[in-house]
């Protein structure tokens, strides 16, 4: 077989595309990664809230199993990639006017902590002084949980040097311009250093995150792709440090935001939640979503934060299945598309950043349903991969 002949070819080296070429990889199948940055994890995965939990918030929305699968996933994580994840404490203060009273909180971390086998508890009101100046008039108490805490973008490229070291091959500043099918093959033409040039494969995998609609319509035959929208999230980074942990806090409009530790002494605010339909290669925070990320720190914290305390702003994008649900309740969980009338074509859509591995895991049993096991068949087992 050449070196212009696979079995898989995965486009977009973010999170999702590093897990499905690792798991690949893993395999045994010929895989090679195609990306349109100079480095994997430069797109939308180093834009996330850095975080590798199961999610407490969507227990309130009733997404149970993906609750689960994620703090399954975080415990893996932990155990394989020690230097990138690392738990950390969470606060939740509750206020006089929080919408969700103590007990309702307690109800959640009970549950929280039977599924993830971390106990949680309740912070002595003599402690509640030195908790990193929180503002404590009308508290009525404040719960301590631990999640993990990642850098999202070297955790990307960890998982792509993985399946580097089984076997993927991968191409940075590579851009994808179409796929036809040709003798029951995809034949892929892509521009590399202003070249152009081809590959062929049995199954192309589409990982591009917000791009995945334009890039699907790149291939044929054309797969029918489920309505779906982009949501933009914002954070900002401001200089003035939380040394106690994590702080989950409820802004104004009852949306949660997370308050955390970050490098060099400064803090990670975020996120925000609003409709996007611009190019996912124009997406900025506004300033109105760093007022709202200031106004909510400021209103949970004795010290006071301007525009100017704000080091560095950035904002991703989710992409979530179109309903008429609030954007709360969408579901979190990643949609893994195929069928027959696009023959060796997988879109993967969304997803959380803690559980890629298990996304790519359920992507693997679709390639082999198409296209049969590789040659040289190995185990597939990614579940125990150090990083």
């Amino acid at each position: 077989m050449a070196d212009s002949d696979y079995d898989i070819v995965v486009i977009g080296a973010g999170i999702q595309g590093a897990g499905v070429a690792q798991a690949a990889a893993a395999c045994g199948y010929k895989t090679l990664v195609i990306e349109k940055f100079s480095q994997a994890g430069l797109g939308t995965s180093c834009k996330s809230s850095k975080l590798i939990h199961g999610g407490l918030r969507y227990l309130e929305s009733g997404q149970f199993k993906l609750v689960y699968e994620c703090l399954r996933e975080r415990k893996r994580l932990l155990n394989n990639a020690p230097e990138l994840v690392k738990l950390i404490p969470f606060y939740i203060p509750v206020y006089s006017s929080s919408t969700r009273s103590p007990w309702l909180i307690w109800l959640g971390l009970s549950l929280y902590s039977l599924l993830s086998f971390n106990k949680f508890s309740i912070i002595n009101k003599n402690n509640w002084k030195n908790i990193d100046g929180l503002n404590i008039e009308d508290i009525k108490c404040i719960y301590k949980y631990y999640d993990a805490q990642t850098d999202d973008q070297k955790l990307t490229q960890a998982v792509i040097k993985s399946a580097q070291k089984l076997g993927a091959n991968i191409m940075y500043d590579t851009t994808f311009i179409n796929s036809v099918i040709q003798d029951n093959k995809h034949n892929l033409t892509y521009v590399q250093n202003k070249k152009k040039d081809f590959v062929t494969c049995h199954c192309i995998v589409n990982c591009t995150g917000p791009w995945v609609t334009a890039t699907q319509e790149k291939i044929k035959p054309i797969l029918k792709m489920p309505s779906i929208e982009l949501i933009a999230g914002a954070h900002i980074i401001v200089d003035t440090p939380v040394d106690q942990g994590a702080y989950y806090i409820e802004a104004a409009d009852r949306r949660a935001v997370f308050v955390m530790p970050w490098k060099d002494q400064q803090t990670l605010i975020g996120t925000t939640e609003r409709a996007y339909s611009d190019s996912a290669d124009n997406v900025t925070p506004t300033e109105n979503e760093k007022l709202y990320l200031l106004d909510t720190y400021n209103s949970h914290f004795k010290t006071q934060l301007t525009m100017q305390n704000i080091i560095e702003s950035f904002a991703g994008l989710r992409v979530l299945p179109e309903s008429n649900r609030s954007t709360f309740n969408k579901s979190r969980e990643s949609l893994i598309i195929n069928n027959t009338s696009s023959p060796g074509l997988i879109t993967l859509i969304g997803g959380k950043l803690t559980a890629y591995r298990a996304s790519s895991e359920e992507a693997l049993i679709r390639i082999k349903k198409i296209i049969g096991l590789p040659e040289n068949h190995k185990s597939c087992n990614t579940r125990d991969t150090k990083l």
